[in-house]
């Protein structure tokens, strides 16, 4: 288990770090994926969308080095995966007549993946995901039954 928290906490401390080295390019890559996938009320918020995304990755990173954190770090980094699945399934699967977002920025400037490469890393990263929140689960469930 803590393993895979480790492993989820450095991805998402790099994550957030690389992107908001280079935070301008990557408020305009979240609103390529605001102006084709998000409801109209979105529009225009590019900036506090990209600084929301890099402090809660940066946030769930740090719970993933904190023991007593871990079962929280695996709901929110659960949720939050489950969000880039979908953003890159529809751009993959599902382009708008505008075309798809090319590179997701996912790790800022230093990788670009493209649309298959970014739908495959987000399931990859949601599966560690889950399992990690089902281990903590029936740890959880395990601890309160002594």
């Amino acid at each position: 288990m803590r393993v895979l928290a480790m492993v989820l906490g450095v991805t998402f401390i790099a994550s957030s770090l690389l992107k908001v080295v280079s935070i301008q390019t990557f408020a305009m890559e979240v609103g390529e994926y605001i102006d084709l996938y998000m409801p109209q009320w979105l529009h225009g918020w590019n900036m506090p969308c990209a600084i929301g995304v890099c402090a809660s990755e940066l946030l769930v990173a740090v719970m993933a080095f904190w023991r007593r954190m871990v079962r929280w770090m695996s709901i929110l980094s659960l949720v939050m995966l489950t969000f880039f699945v979908w953003l890159t399934g529809v751009n993959l699967f599902f382009p708008t007549m505008f075309g798809s977002v090319e590179s997701c920025g996912c790790f800022g400037e230093l990788i670009h993946f493209t649309p298959v490469g970014s739908f495959v890393k987000s399931v990859v990263l949601w599966v560690f995901a889950l399992v990690l929140f089902v281990m903590a689960q029936v740890k959880s469930m395990n601890s309160s039954k002594r």
